[in-house]
């Protein structure tokens, strides 16, 4: 790490610390049942997180009274913010109904229909209860379609918790036949498919890679990886989890490519614990029941209540097309705003992502593949530091995901606060080496 990053890592934790006593109280409560004190990593930082206990519109508040603005939207869930209206009053009436019935509820066909509508290459689908199960379910799918071993994935790319191949040898992995691929080389893809193409039973990717840095796919990348798996005869597994709210129709709709199998989690549920995984119809009637031989598809909260009729009021009513629209035209003008206060105090940060969603690294260029660069991380580590003293929650690893409840005033501020982190350490940033 530069000696500057830490030094100022250093200083900034001292102001931390005095503003979060309770948050520490509550971390060294928590430490001993919770492995760092918490059940989600990505949410750890050192010496501690705050802890929060109150969401309204954009903003949150910890424990300690301190209030954020919300430039994270729980690493794109809370696209609707914390308090949308609609969404709150839907599941207060579920609530005064019931939860846990146990038995199928029409809600169901309502929130799959919404999907369905905005997703071409989906003809049914299935609920699950996160991203990860359903990019596990779409990918034996395909592998039980195929009758194939091997799958190619893409480095950089995060399938959920036992699906990530940002980093090598992470052991708790599911045990599928991988074959990792670098993102954006479509003649290393075709290499991969000439060498072991007879072999492999799907293939699975994000249009943009999210954890490796929201660094979208070329149009020749996504169409070339489309076209030879549709020519071979391969599955096409889509992770949309996360990229969905790039577009009315996720990012397929915006490269105008089709998968053989989709998977959808994070903001459907209108903020409750779902995910989905849905394609063609030779690929899901595996599932009928209504057919001798199916395989079974259980999940006790499958079709939670809350998640199924929260859900189909956000798709239905909130994210219209031109609420998603106008949120990710913002996404887009606020990264040039930054990207041209970057160029214009000549230091090289970029935020790189498409749309409502975008990751600050080390460069002066736009990447088309993981960045190697190790101070690009620490970078980021201390431009959240700077900007959670400020106010404003970031991803430890620089992630800002938008919400609709944002606005020109929170835009103003993020902008104003990152104009003052660059004065502050604009020498120490041209000094550093960029790769």
């Amino acid at each position: 790490m530069s000696h500057f990053i830490q030094q100022e890592i250093e200083r900034l934790q001292e102001t931390y610390l005095e503003n979060t006593p309770k948050s520490r109280e509550v971390f060294e409560q928590a430490k001993a049942s919770l492995p760092a004190g918490n059940t989600r990593n990505n949410l750890f930082f050192p010496p501690y997180p705050p802890y929060f206990n109150h969401g309204e519109g954009c903003k949150l508040t910890d424990v300690d009274g301190n209030t954020y603005l919300d430039f994270l939207s729980d690493f794109t869930v809370a696209i609707y913010g914390h308090s949308h209206p609609r969404l709150r009053q839907e599941a207060q009436d579920v609530l005064g109904r019931g939860c846990n019935y146990g038995g199928c509820i029409p809600a169901e066909h309502k929130l799959a229909n919404a999907l369905i509508d905005r997703f071409k290459g989906i003809d049914q689908l299935r609920f699950t209860n996160s991203g990860t199960e359903a990019n596990l379910y779409a990918l034996l799918t395909a592998l039980a379609h195929s009758q194939k071993p091997k799958v190619i994935v893409f480095e950089g790319g995060y399938h959920g918790g036992v699906m990530n191949y940002c980093h090598e040898n992470i052991p708790i992995n599911a045990p599928f036949e991988i074959i990792v691929v670098p993102y954006n080389d479509p003649l290393a893809f075709e290499q991969a498919l000439f060498e072991q193409g007879s072999e492999i039973g799907a293939v699975v990717m994000e249009l943009m890679v999210n954890a490796g840095g929201c660094i979208p796919a070329t149009e020749i990348f996504a169409k070339s990886v489309r076209k030879m798996t549709r020519e071979l005869n391969i599955p096409l597994v889509i992770d949309e989890v996360m990229t969905a709210r790039l577009g009315y129709s996720g990012l397929q709709g915006q490269y105008g490519i089709e998968a053989d199998m989709t998977c959808l989690g994070k903001f459907i549920g209108g903020g409750f614990t779902i995910g989905a995984f849905g394609g063609k119809r030779e690929f899901m009637e595996i599932y009928d029941a209504q057919h001798p031989g199916y395989t079974a598809h259980g999940g006790s909260f499958n079709n939670n209540v809350f998640s199924m009729h929260v859900g189909a009021a956000a798709l239905n009513e909130v994210l219209t097309l031109e609420v998603m629209n106008s949120l990710n035209d913002r996404g887009d003008q606020l990264r040039e705003q930054l990207n041209l206060l970057f160029r214009e105090a000549e230091v090289p940060l970029m935020f790189i992502g498409t749309g409502s969603v975008m990751n600050l690294h080390l460069t002066r260029e736009p990447l088309l593949q993981k960045n190697r660069n190790p101070l690009s991380a620490e970078i980021a580590k201390l431009y959240h530091r700077f900007l959670l003293n400020e106010g404003i929650w970031i991803a430890a690893r620089g992630l800002i995901a938008l919400n609709i409840a944002l606005n020109d005033d929170s835009y103003k501020a993020l902008i104003d606060t990152t104009a003052a982190f660059v004065d502050r350490h604009q020498k120490e940033l041209q000094a550093l080496p960029e790769r």
